[in-house]
């Protein structure tokens, strides 16, 4: 029986392994780095000729390129791949702190994305030329078009084939057809984002960074989620999409772009949130294009809250969702976003009561302003505002949002109205923050910035002003009467956002989503309130609760019935320890979202937890192929290595020693907490922005 379960556990992971008999299942170890460490960049050298110029050069001609390929080139001109190295003043300032603080040889760590042209040609070890070509080519045409394959577990994990391409002759189909093969990518499709989209720091770097910490990875969200159909949060559909469906969407294409189909071409603009680059740059179209994408990607509102107010107060929620971002929004390097929630409070005369948001006399928000953003500290538990990363240490607090994900901010006002309330609600987004781009500016104006302008200016013809102001782009907004009668969908999104809350204040979720579940209009609805629901019983420990809310669940839903009702069954039962219950929906949620790593974490601990160590095995490895350096899938890999005595459990256990969660982690968030009531606040999911009263209103309102 536990031979067939992890047969079964391995042919569903889709793991180009082959299946073998539980006994003999490969450890799944991280990657070493290679020749361009700490990156895990490799390349391929089949093709060993000299060429008359060298693989930067190679790498950065892109005019070459552009000759059959006039708006692929236009388009990626203005992306922000193309000014991804040292050209980039806002990169520059980051990987420049890197080269200082960890070493030159560290900042290839950045290189194998950032930097290819001056990477391969050894340029990252000493001084990087301001007015070379390869240091403002960034992410070019040869590097995607010449990767060969692409591994999940990202820092550059890639193999770059040196090959060089053979221009064709137009006209001659064979040379044509010989072309459009040696460029073709259509194999890796959207694989081919993950290398760089997922980062880490580790202690490949050096002395200077002795922990492992796992940053942005828009793979790993987007594969978790209901837009791969492998979301285990909720009740949710939507069309699948992937990284390039998103980023690269078809435009209408001119009559001497070659690679055309039906007169469009995928777009190489590659829009996403990056405003300020675009604005320093002064490309107004690229600017309206990019805002235009931002706008509607995520939904706000304000609800009364489900706790009686303090006497003389008025609490309400503003709940935030990520309605079409398929990665965490905002997205990227995520400590130094600035996406935030303005809030103006009108009293029944229409006279302002109380504001909290942007402060337009010096463009930065308040202290009680609401920020999507991460928090990391140095090893001192000081907040790090200008992604010092060499500095990092550990994550203190998460507010951005997973795909399709909601929370709840609470706001408290020190006034009992005797009258309606009216508040308007904006969810803003700027690129950067105003500390960053003070830096930023700054460095800008030395001796060096200015050579590097002066550089982009003569190898791109771009000029740059990185101290022009950020563009502020309105993501969503609404104004609602509170207490006003609320939709089955605003009552569902504020009782899913506060399923996060801490457990002592689980029934502030559990309230709202009984309305919910009153106000559904139809069956799919009653399900979806249903499950969020027993996701509220299992945090609170009762697992039967749970199990009998999914039950009814499911009768509402055409079968198979989505993957979210097993994963609640099996961590349901987990919760409370009855882990041979939770071996089959474990087993279950494992197969029908098979990309969601996170379902074979919960596999492996269900087996592991009943000593079903070669299915616990199976389970690990299979979750360790989507994530390669997860700490919950390699402790559970070396756990059931030693537990089969298997020779491979020492190495195993050093993995997980190496890039498991800081030792001083807690202690590091306890000392931020003490000595910032930012700190203290952000740390807890729907927590209380307290609201000044504007001095001129009158409390009557």
């Amino acid at each position: 029986m536990k031979a067939a379960l992890a047969l079964v556990l391995l042919a569903a992971c889709g793991s180009d392994d082959v299946v073998r008999p539980p006994h003999v299942t490969p450890a799944r170890l991280p990657r070493v780095p290679g020749e361009l460490a700490p990156s895990l960049v490799e390349i391929d050298r089949t093709f060993a000729g000299a060429g008359e110029v060298s693989d930067g050069a190679m790498l950065s001609d892109v005019d070459s390129c552009a000759s059959c390929h006039p708006d692929a080139a236009a388009q990626w001109a203005t992306s922000p791949h193309s000014f991804a190295s040292f050209g980039n003043p806002i990169y520059r300032v980051n990987v420049e702190l890197a080269r200082a603080e960890l070493g030159r040889p560290a900042s290839l760590h950045c290189g194998g994305c950032h930097d290819m042209p001056l990477a391969v040609d050894g340029l990252m070890a000493g001084d990087v030329p301001a007015d070379d070509l390869r240091s403002h080519s960034g992410v070019t045409c040869r590097l995607c078009h010449g990767i060969e394959r692409v591994d999940k577990d990202g820092n550059g994990s890639y193999t770059w084939s040196r090959a060089p391409l053979d221009a064709p002759t137009l006209g001659d189909a064979a040379s044509i057809a010989k072309h459009r093969a040696e460029v073709s990518v259509k194999s890796l499709g959207t694989e081919l984002c993950v290398g760089c989209h997922r980062g880490f720091l580790s202690p490949d770097m050096g002395q200077g960074m002795p922990v492992h910490l796992s940053g942005l990875d828009e793979p790993g969200a987007w594969r978790n989620s209901a837009w791969t159909g492998n979301g285990i949060g909720r009740v949710d559909q939507v069309e699948p999409k992937t990284c390039i469906d998103c980023h690269m969407e078809r435009e209408v294409a001119t009559a001497g772009e070659v690679s055309a189909k039906d007169g469009t071409l995928a777009s190489h603009r590659f829009l996403g949130g990056h405003t300020w680059m675009a604005a320093m740059r002064g490309d107004a179209e690229h600017l309206r294009r990019l805002q235009a994408k931002l706008e509607g990607v995520a939904s706000i509102d304000v609800m009364p809250a489900p706790v009686a107010a303090p006497a003389g107060h008025t609490t309400f929620d503003i709940v935030v969702r990520n309605l079409l971002v398929g990665h965490r929004f905002p997205g990227g390097v995520l400590d130094i976003q600035d996406t935030w929630i303005e809030v103006e409070v009108r009293g029944a005369r229409g006279r302002t009561l109380a504001t909290s948001g942007l402060d337009h006399a010096t463009n930065a928000a308040d202290t009680e302003t609401h920020v999507l953003r991460t928090l990391v500290v140095d090893e001192r538990g000081n907040v790090l505002e200008q992604h010092e990363m060499p500095r990092f240490r550990t994550q203190i607090a998460t507010q951005t949002l997973a795909p399709r994900e909601a929370q709840a901010i609470r706001y408290d006002l020190p006034l009992a109205p005797d009258g309606p309330l009216t508040i308007t609600a904006r969810l803003r987004h700027r690129s950067r923050t105003l500390a960053m781009q003070d830096e930023v500016c700054r460095a800008a104006k030395t001796a060096e910035g200015r050579a590097f302008l002066a550089g982009a200016e003569g190898a791109r013809y771009a000029e740059l002003d990185p101290c022009r102001a950020q563009p502020i782009t309105l993501v969503a907004h609404t104004q609602v009467v509170l207490g006003a009668p609320a939709s089955f969908t605003r009552l569902y999104e504020h009782g899913m956002a506060l399923t996060s809350v801490v457990s002592e204040r689980l029934d502030e979720a559990r309230t709202v989503l009984d309305r919910a579940l009153a106000a559904a209009p139809d069956d799919r609805s009653r399900a979806m309130a249903l499950v969020q629901l027993a996701q509220v019983a299992a945090k609170q420990g009762r697992a039967d609760d749970a199990l009998a809310l999914v039950a009814r669940a499911r009768a509402l839903l055409p079968p198979p019935g989505p993957p979210v009702l097993e994963a609640i069954e099996a961590d349901a039962l987990a919760r409370v320890w009855r882990w041979n219950e939770a071996l089959m929906p474990a087993r279950t949620v494992a197969t029908k979202a098979k990309q969601n790593s996170q379902t074979w974490v919960l596999a492996a601990r269900c087996f592991g937890s009943v000593a079903d160590n070669e299915a616990a095995l199976a389970a690990a490895t299979a979750g360790l192929a989507l994530s390669p350096r997860d700490p919950d899938l390699l402790r559970s890999q070396a756990t059931a290595l030693a537990a089969l005595r298997r020779p491979e459990a020492a190495a195993a256990l050093a993995a997980y020693d190496r890039f498991r969660s800081p030792d001083n982690a807690a202690e590091l968030r306890i000392s931020c907490a003490a000595d910032s009531p930012r700190c203290e606040r952000e740390r807890e999911q729907a927590h209380t922005h307290s609201l000044q009263l504007v001095r001129s209103s009158n409390p009557s309102g």
